[in-house]
């Protein structure tokens, strides 16, 4: 099975860029207009949802990069143990 690792090219200080690039990413998100859904209006519907959706997208790819640095950050059991 091959690795699906998306970050795997990245170095650390690189994973440390993109999770600040994201982060300031999502308070922007934070800061724009809130897109309001009227009721029977499909165009607002999807506009409300579009941008729920964005930030939501934005908060999942954060974890994962936040992710991957734990995972390198932390020593795994393997290495832990070879060292016994």
């Amino acid at each position: 099975m091959e690795n699906n690792n998306e970050y795997e090219e990245y170095t650390l200080a690189e994973l440390w860029d993109l999770l600040d690039a994201e982060e300031e990413r999502l308070l922007n998100q934070y800061e724009e207009p809130i897109n309001y859904y009227i009721p029977g209006d499909s165009m607002t519907y999807m506009s409300a949802m579009s941008q729920h959706w964005g930030i939501e997208a934005n908060k999942d790819r954060i974890k994962e990069i936040e992710a991957e640095i734990s995972r390198r950050c932390i020593p795994s059991d393997v290495e832990t143990h070879d060292n016994d």
